[in-house]
This record gives C-alpha cells, sequence and structure tokens, in this order.
C-alpha cells in the first residue's frame, strides 16, 4: 500500500506563540500511527514563495492522513497555531512503480 504524506509549508510569524502547538502536535503524531520526516524551519527556497517552514509527516495510507486530519483532536490543534503562523497543507501519496 503506498505511503500518505502531510506536505507542509509556510510561515511562522511568532515562534514562541508556537510553542504549545508543536508540544501538542508532538506528542498526538504517534497516537495516528504517523511520523515527522522532515521539520525545517530555516528552509534555503530558490524558487516561488513558500516560507521558510517545510515539513513532511508520514502516515501508512493515504486514507489515514486524510482521516487525521480530519480528526477533531488534529482540528482542536489547528487552533493552536492560526494567529501565529501562515501553513500550506496539502495531502498526497507516494509514486509507486
Amino acid at each position: 500500500m503506498a505511503k500518505g504524506y502531510w506536505v507542509v509549508t509556510g510561515t511562522i510569524h511568532t515562534p514562541l506563540g508556537m510553542v504549545p502547538f508543536i508540544n501538542k502536535f508532538n506528542a498526538w503524531l504517534p497516537t495516528v500511527g504517523a511520523r515527522l520526516l522532515i521539520r525545517d524551519l530555516e528552509t534555503e527556497v530558490r524558487e516561488g514563495t513558500p516560507g521558510s517552514v517545510n515539513i513532511i509527516v508520514e502516515f501508512d495510507s493515504k486514507e489515514q492522513a486524510v482521516t487525521a486530519y480530519e480528526s477533531k483532536e488534529y482540528q482542536e490543534l489547528i487552533n493552536l497555531r492560526l494567529q501565529h503562523s501562515d501553513i500550506n497543507l496539502t495531502i498526497t501519496e507516494e509514486l509507486t512503480n
């Protein structure tokens, strides 16, 4: 089965304001079977304007990635970061041949 991913880009405006979100997010990830693959808060952007944050979260399937995003717990977590960041999050699936 193909893995699912959250691909997150954006900008953090108030880093200290993100601490509650980050702590709860890191504790929540294992509860949904997710793994943080990449977290770079100072990305070297070469093209476009995605912001300086890049995060990739891996799930066992795209369906699990969607379910995790739509969960009540994650929807509550979103509220902890909204005023401190501008984030783009897409859900995608790994390429398998």
